[in-house]
């Protein structure tokens, strides 16, 4: 999905256009739209009833409050003086004896828990924990019952869970609650003991002071409970008035929620460019989706079944090579510099038998032009003789790379007007490098087999003289047969990155492999497409007189 989506990202002109198309849709949607919403809006103000007055139900429960203060205040007042005042009683216990007061204090308080336990939860557990406490332990006593409690229970156990009905589980059941009982009321006797050793350590208690006669206070519970069911009736009028203001306000939330939708108009500009790129995009993405184009290399290799020779990327053009007149003569699609050709022309020389000819084609001749333009000026350059043959008269590729005259080129040849020899012209690549050319002429009609078998005749008295020979032809004439002039089975195979389907790209590989073509590879061309001159603009060139090359200064 991620390659669909970078080929949709490049179809910048389908992008562009449902965009554009999207962006005017919403922009007109975004005017109608506020109006629509003003009559709306307008309506919904009208059913908006008026808030009603909470004033005066207001007013009446700040004056029930406050009446209600001043009655809880003069009761409060009352009762201070009707309540019998103690003295406050002073503790005279000496301060070393306050820590034994203290521990005598926690003593109680833990063995009165252990004997509300073990009252409430007449279990052998609770007497034994009962039994266990420090205040009981040390007792004779205490620890034969434990021992007698312990038995007891070894005895109950033998019985199991159905024991119950056993008379004599039910004897144990009693001796055991006989002996707790037992405890607990010893339990009892020692928490006495630790109280009466506390008692004198407890500081005395104040004597009660008389109460003074107060006035009635009647009249003022009766003025208070008028005031409480005046509090009650305003709160249950003002959760009225709440709730129908709640109802008001959603309404008027309701008419402004609409009214807004008048937004500025840098923000509805903003929004219609956010719909519209993002349905440009995923218009283009559905069309890459349902009709994929090659995103990568990998893809192209796993789709066509062989392997890709190179990949034509954008290149920086390097400033001292600008500045010689045979650099800025030569034709600007001809690139010697980078490594993109030179990995192609590689491939094909450094087998283990080196191709004489290859047939470059693709379903874009300009680029299949380009590339043979390129691969046959890398064999220049590296010393070799070589002859670049254009065949195809519709786009005249090869003469537009190299700037020469299309005429009369391959289709004279063929047609019997002109001998190989004199079709053929000769072009300089860089200083000295010399490139022999056929270019495709004009199209004529179709030649007869006995022309197609002279030039097959021709090309392989002339291939002698040639190093290597490149062909660029269409992919409908790339085959082997009698009407057929493709010198070699060799083939390489042009493909545009993000414009070839892979399912065309398939086809050209089968298509190819059935007619006994053997496919080197693919050639990847991953930049904007050759602007080659036509076969007018090379005729018309050709009728003015040349211009010297302007030279920037060195230096």
């Amino acid at each position: 999905m991620s390659a669909r989506a970078k080929n949709a990202l490049r179809r910048r002109a389908r992008v562009a256009v449902v965009s554009g198309l999207a962006f005017l849709a919403a922009l007109v949607t975004f005017v109608l739209i506020p109006r629509r919403a003003s009559n709306v809006a307008t309506a919904v103000e009208a059913r908006i009833p008026d808030r009603p007055d909470s004033q005066p139900t207001l007013n009446a429960r700040i004056g029930a409050l406050a009446t209600i203060a001043t009655s809880d205040s003069t009761l409060g007042l009352t009762r201070r003086q009707a309540a019998q005042a103690l003295a406050r009683s002073v503790d005279t216990l000496p301060f070393y004896l306050i820590p034994k007061r203290d521990s005598l204090i926690a003593r109680v308080a833990f063995l009165g828990r252990l004997i509300e336990r073990g009252q409430s939860t007449p279990l052998p557990s609770s007497y034994r924990a009962l039994g266990s406490s420090p205040e009981l332990r040390a007792a004779p006593i205490v620890q034969s019952l434990l021992d007698s409690l312990g038995v007891i229970e070894r005895e109950r156990e033998t019985f199991g869970a159905l024991g119950g009905a056993d008379p004599l589980a039910i004897a144990l059941s009693a001796r055991s609650n006989s002996i707790g009982r037992s405890l607990v009321a010893i339990a009892v006797s020692r928490r006495n003991e630790l109280r009466a050793e506390l008692q004198p350590l407890l500081p005395p208690r104040a004597a009660p002071v008389a109460a003074t006669p107060v006035a009635d206070t009647m009249v003022v519970h009766q003025q208070r409970n008028e005031a409480i069911g005046i509090l009650n009736a305003a709160n249950t009028a003002l959760t009225g008035i709440r709730a129908r203001n709640r109802e008001i306000d959603g309404l008027s939330a309701q008419a402004r929620q609409i009214a807004n939708v008048d937004a500025p108009p840098w923000a509805m500009l903003a929004s219609a460019l956010v719909i519209a790129l993002a349905l440009g995009f995923a218009v283009s993405l559905l069309a890459e989706i349902r009709n994929p184009h090659i995103a990568d290399v990998r893809e192209a290799e796993q789709t066509a079944g062989t392997r890709v020779l190179t990949v034509v990327d954008p290149y920086e053009q390097i400033g001292e090579r600008t500045r010689r007149q045979a650099d800025v003569a030569a034709p600007p699609i001809i690139d010697v510099i980078s490594d993109t050709y030179r990995t192609l022309y590689l491939h094909l020389s450094s087998l283990d038998a080196p191709v004489g000819s290859v047939t470059i084609t693709g379903d874009d001749m300009d680029i299949a032009s380009a590339v043979a333009v390129n691969v046959a000026a890398i064999a220049a350059y590296e010393a070799r003789s070589t002859l670049v043959i254009d065949g195809d008269p519709e786009t005249c590729g090869v003469a537009g790379a190299l700037r020469l005259l299309p005429d009369p080129g391959l289709t004279a040849v063929l047609a019997g007007t002109v001998v190989l020899s004199d079709a053929i012209v000769f072009t300089t690549i860089g200083r000295d490098q010399m490139l022999a050319v056929l270019p495709s002429g004009k199209r004529a009609g179709q030649p007869t087999a006995q022309n197609v078998a002279k030039m097959r005749a021709d090309l392989d008295r002339v291939s002698s003289r040639y190093d290597m020979i490149v062909l660029a032809a269409p992919l409908a004439q790339t085959k082997q047969g009698v009407a057929s002039i493709v010198p070699s089975t060799d083939v390489i195979l042009c493909a545009r990155m993000a414009r070839t389907p892979l399912r065309e790209l398939s086809n050209a590989v089968e298509t190819l492999r059935g007619a006994g073509m053997r496919v080197h590879g693919l050639v990847l061309w991953n930049i904007e497409p050759p602007q080659l001159r036509t076969r007018d603009e090379l005729l018309a060139a050709a009728k003015r007189p040349p211009r010297e090359a302007e030279l920037e200064p060195v230096g």
